[in-house]
């Protein structure tokens, strides 16, 4: 039992709708309705009884309603009791995706230290939906997401650009691939490694593929691993192939470790943004970080 299965439970309870829960949640529906699915397999219950027009809640479901409630007002107070400022050194909580801690953040932190030697930074890797949260309790500085979200409450502040690409081993037959032209589809009929889901998975591959029409189902899956340097071990030891953010394989690509099949950018891209409190916008370790971002911005662009 996950955090985001009780998180996408409780939504659908409220909302009485898994597309509006999968909305308020920032997933596909598809991914809210697998997270039930795994609670109502694990608990070996129906927690809903689903028909065209509406969702009702079973009476297993109204029971776990209440348990669930308590699990993630216990997690809160949790959060609070152990994130927190440290005395009276300054410090900076950042919050955000794999993709921003482990790729893009130390190259700018090398920077910051040099401005704030004395701060005291830690790193939450967090979902999006997470990282908004963290912020709007003050349980984060600054987070580092994915896409922009329509919180009234938050600066979002774009910092850089990532896409989605097939990464796959160095082996003859993925060279002649290259070399001679591809399609998306036929690199669908070789096995795949998905991304397993887990509390701070953000799912931009699984979505990908589901924007892209694919059913997930009818893949050929070698495996699901969470770890992405796993799965980048994996796929370059012949295991299979699989999507995976630009920013987590160009350095392997560039080594010859993997090899790299680029994609439609218009469907494959994405803006990553910075977002901080607005009241905190003056804040001068905000504003040093800010333009740091901005300056990798356009280091990128270069």
């Amino acid at each position: 039992m996950e955090f985001r299965q009780i998180e996408a439970f409780i939504n659908v309870v409220k909302y009485q709708s898994f597309s509006k829960a999968a909305k308020i949640m920032f997933l596909s529906q598809p991914t809210v309705s697998a997270h039930v699915v795994s609670l109502e397999q694990e608990l070996s219950c129906r927690l809903f009884n689903r028909t065209t027009k509406r969702v009702e809640v079973t009476a297993d479901g109204e029971r776990l309603y209440e348990y669930a409630r308590k699990i993630l007002e216990l997690r809160d107070q949790v959060y609070d009791e152990f994130i927190r400022p440290k005395g009276e050194r300054p410090s900076l909580v950042l919050a955000g995706d794999s993709i921003a801690l482990q790729y893009v953040l130390p190259d700018i932190l090398k920077d910051f230290k040099q401005l704030h030697r004395e701060a005291d930074i830690s790193l939450v890797q967090k979902n999006s939906v997470d990282t908004v949260k963290m912020l709007l309790k003050k349980e984060a500085d600054l987070g580092f997401l994915g896409k922009h979200e329509n919180v009234p409450e938050l600066t979002f502040i774009p910092y850089g650009t990532d896409q989605q690409v097939v990464i796959a081993p160095n082996q003859e037959k993925y060279r002649n691939l290259l070399e001679n032209g591809y399609s998306f589809q036929e690199l669908l009929s070789e096995p795949f490694i998905l991304r397993e889901l887990t509390d701070d998975t953000e799912e931009d591959e699984d979505r990908f593929l589901e924007e892209q029409g694919v059913d997930l189902s009818k893949l050929h899956v070698a495996a699901k691993i969470h770890d992405k340097e796993i799965m980048k071990r994996s796929v370059s030891m012949g295991m299979g192939i699989a999507v995976m953010p630009l920013k987590a394989v160009e350095e392997e690509a560039k080594r010859g470790k993997l090899l790299m099949f680029h994609l439609d950018p218009g469907k494959a891209g994405r803006t990553l943004y910075l977002a901080f409190r607005k009241e905190d916008e003056e804040q001068t370790m905000i504003l040093d970080f800010t333009a740091l971002c901005r300056k990798y911005n356009g280091r990128e662009r270069l």
